[in-house]
């Protein structure tokens, strides 16, 4: 009887500590744990390095290109490959996982950093074009962070795992624009020092990403066939991914996708017309930047609190609050064109950015279970970047029909129309099932 039971315990707790080995770490003090902090790392590391491309290519493109209308191919290329690899991304981290093809994104800016730094040192336009298409590839994986990281902890924690992640981009949106001017006369010809600092940023996303792994349990001698057994059965279940078509008519779905992909659309159109307006508007060119920064503080500042806020309200009132302050920030930018009106207008459509954004990504995570979303984050991502392109294509010729007011006019129908859907939205809200 006394061997019976001891081989009933020993079965039981091996059975824990297979359950324990495969459930999402988490520390017992409530706090994320170490890869959500640094995928945060990475996330910053990654705007950071962004954001310098963002900040001069436009600038170094119009020195070299040898006609004033070839000026923003560079740019062009940055965004159309960024889109293009977006839907791909996800399909190949869905295959070979996050971490493998993050690593590989970034390695593919860190060439493209150093090519871009060769053009500006052998004054080659082409070979430009060349560096920011590849720096392009890289911007295609930001989105993937977060989604890494909510793969990585308990359900009732998704939420707060993607803003923590976003936070990144706070320091990112003040150090980025400031490292790619005082870095461009480092090296060489100038701005070549700021495409090296491309680069070594980029690269220092590699290890740091590779040193994301779920924190989980030591397993004994007594218990190690058994977490074999386990893994092996984990594995062969994370390979199956979910399907587009048995989430792309479901409630989580479309929210996320119209949170996600207007939200987006809005505020890429309103951050490339920025600088135009506050230019047009009479305002000096340090006046235009301290306006898009002050946007980019809007759009990662939030990132503080919008988890814990998402998880407080849910997602679709967090989001009825992103679309509204979209709503306001358009309607204040309509109404006239002085400096407070540039800097509270593009803030709050920032923070209405922020807000939407995670919101939309929390319903995403709603449609699959943990570590089976890659072809769901890839339809999102790719369809979210194709509506950032076209917002951003189109924004220059938006503005030269409409101005400055009429533009934000019409950036204020779409997320109206979202928040009023979601407003009379008769589905109700659910939790994920407890895994």
């Amino acid at each position: 009887m006394t061997e019976r039971t001891e081989s009933v315990d020993s079965e039981t707790s091996a059975g824990k500590s297979v359950a324990e080995a495969a459930r999402p770490a988490t520390s017992k003090t409530g706090r994320l744990g170490r890869p959500v902090y640094l995928l945060t790392i990475c996330q910053f590391l990654y705007y950071a390095g962004v954001s310098v491309d963002l900040t001069l290519t436009a600038v170094v493109g119009l020195e070299m290109a040898p006609t004033g209308a070839l000026a923003t191919l560079p740019l062009t290329l940055m965004t159309v490959t960024g889109t293009i690899a977006s839907y791909a991304t996800g399909m190949l981290s869905a295959r070979y996982g996050h971490r493998s093809v993050l690593a590989v994104g970034a390695c593919i800016a860190v060439t493209g950093g150093l090519v871009s730094t060769l053009a500006v040192q052998t004054d080659s336009f082409f070979t430009l074009c060349a560096g920011t298409g590849m720096v392009g590839v890289y911007r295609s994986t930001g989105g993937y962070f977060r989604f890494l990281a909510a793969d990585l902890v308990p359900k009732a924690s998704r939420t707060r795992a993607l803003s923590t992640v976003l936070c990144g981009g706070v320091a990112a949106a003040i150090v980025g624009p400031w490292a790619a001017t005082q870095s461009s006369g480092l090296v060489g010809a100038e701005f070549a020092g700021s495409y090296l600092l491309v680069s070594c940023l980029a690269f220092a996303v590699v290890p740091v990403i590779l040193a994301v792994r779920p924190a989980t349990p030591r397993p004994t001698e007594a218990d190690s066939d058994a977490d074999s057994d386990a893994n092996s059965a984990t594995e062969e279940e994370t390979a199956q991914a979910t399907r587009v078509r048995d989430v792309v008519h479901t409630s989580d779905f479309r929210r996320a996708f119209s949170l996600l992909a207007v939200s987006t659309g809005v505020m890429t159109m309103l951050m490339a017309v920025g600088p135009i307006g506050s230019k047009h508007a009479g305002h000096s060119l340090s006046q235009g930047a301290m306006v898009i920064q002050w946007h980019m503080v809007g759009m990662f500042a939030p990132a503080l609190f919008s988890g814990r806020l998402t998880t407080a309200w849910g997602p679709r009132l967090t989001g009825m609050l992103g679309a509204s302050l979209l709503v306001t920030g358009a309607g204040i930018g309509s109404l006239g064109t002085g400096m407070s009106a540039f800097m509270v207008s593009l803030g709050l459509v920032g923070v209405g950015w922020n807000l939407a954004y995670v919101s939309g990504s929390a319903y995403a995570v709603r449609c699959y279970p943990q570590g089976k979303g890659g072809r769901v984050q890839a339809t999102i991502e790719g369809s979210t970047a194709c509506v950032g392109a076209m917002a951003s294509f189109s924004a220059n010729l938006v503005f030269s029909q409409l101005g400055w007011t009429g533009t934000n006019l019409a950036a204020l129908v779409l997320p109206l129309i979202v928040c009023v859907w979601l407003a009379v939205a008769r589905t109700p809200e659910r939790e994920p099932a407890a895994a």
